[in-house]
């Protein structure tokens, strides 16, 4: 009977350090999996905006709607082009995130009525105030944008992610990108046309 017990407490040592094992081995599959799901598709979005910032003629950014409006050559000769980055931002409470934010792209011809949309980067979990509303403001409460007082350098600080065993888990970088056609030299650019 002894020898019974004892193998059977063995056993059971046995079975939970493995079951330990397999459990921690899911989460760490499972955290890596959505680190690299972010980072990717920070990485894609990074891209994009850059294609669209390196050629952009001028650049305005509202703080309150959290948009950066662009203005770009256009196709045909004279025309030019608007581009707005959009970020909805993410809706937190009790320190969790309730609906992720997206980065909306939006692109039309100056003075055409529609715009074209697309999601750039989902999953989001920036959120513009510092109140305390998120698990870490020093992380969560950082803007999705800047611009420099030359409006030539858009700075860009996405914070992707989602949870797994309750916790945040997050791929986030901050870029900064140069608009190579602003000139000292512009005129005022006119931005109505992209209204």
């Amino acid at each position: 009977m002894v020898e019974l017990m004892v193998a059977m407490f063995i056993f059971m040592m046995i079975s939970g350090i493995f079951l330990t094992s397999i459990i921690q081995f899911l989460h760490t599959t499972t955290t890596d999996a959505i680190r690299t799901r972010s980072a990717s598709e920070i990485a894609t979005a990074t891209q994009r905006i850059d294609r669209y910032v390196r050629y952009a003629s001028a650049m305005e950014y509202d703080d309150a709607a959290q948009r950066v409006t662009m203005l770009m050559p256009g196709e045909a000769a004279g025309k030019q082009r608007c581009v707005v980055l959009q970020y909805d931002e993410a809706a937190w409470a009790n320190g969790t995130v309730n609906t992720y934010g997206k980065l909306v792209l939006k692109t039309k011809d100056a003075g055409a009525a529609s715009w074209s949309s697309n999601v750039v980067l989902g999953s989001l979990m920036n959120h513009s105030s510092s109140s305390g509303v998120t698990s870490d403001d020093s992380l969560f409460g950082a803007q999705m944008f800047g611009l420099d007082g030359m409006k030539k350098v858009l700075t860009f600080s996405p914070v992707a992610g989602s949870y797994s065993g309750g916790k945040p888990i997050t791929s986030n970088v901050t870029t900064t990108f140069t608009a190579r056609n602003v000139k000292a030299t512009n005129p005022t650019p006119d931005f109505s046309v992209c209204s």
